[in-house]
């Protein structure tokens, strides 16, 4: 995906988390519909000012991948081994992982999201995050 792709689904009101879930809808093992659905409280590090949703998307993409649905050491070592590889990657560039870390401001407090939305943090930073989390997975698996 380009900048200017998830600018757009932003604006058609997809958020961090379902982008970078979308843009690897042809790698995963699971129909697009239902890996949309499954990101869809993830945003705005679930609304809580948590793990930013692109993050918590890259994780779910790592599970998906590498990851086992059976008790199984090391297929789940794989994962976490690729999950490190993530967060190694992510860490070179942005010094937190939560939302408020990440944007400068604290998404569960109105005036300080209407803050964000005003400085353009959703229309500019979170894209290019988006696409700093894609980059980092097209290289890691």
């Amino acid at each position: 995906m380009e900048f200017e792709d998830i600018q757009y689904m932003y604006k058609e009101g997809y958020d961090c988390a379902q982008c970078v879930i979308h843009a690897f809808k042809d790698k995963l093992n699971a129909d697009e519909e239902t890996i949309m659905r499954a990101t869809t409280c993830m945003s705005m590090g679930l609304l809580q000012g948590s793990v930013c949703g692109a993050i918590l998307a890259a994780f779910t993409i790592i599970g998906l991948r590498y990851g086992t649905s059976s008790p199984d050491l090391g297929a789940k070592g794989l994962a976490l081994i690729k999950r490190e590889q993530f967060m190694t990657e992510f860490r070179k560039k942005y010094n937190g992982i939560t939302c408020p870390e990440l944007t400068g401001y604290d998404v569960r407090d109105n005036e300080e999201n209407t803050k964000a939305f005003a400085a353009g943090i959703y229309d500019n930073f979170c894209p290019r995050l988006c696409l700093d989390v894609m980059n980092i997975l097209e290289k890691i698996l």
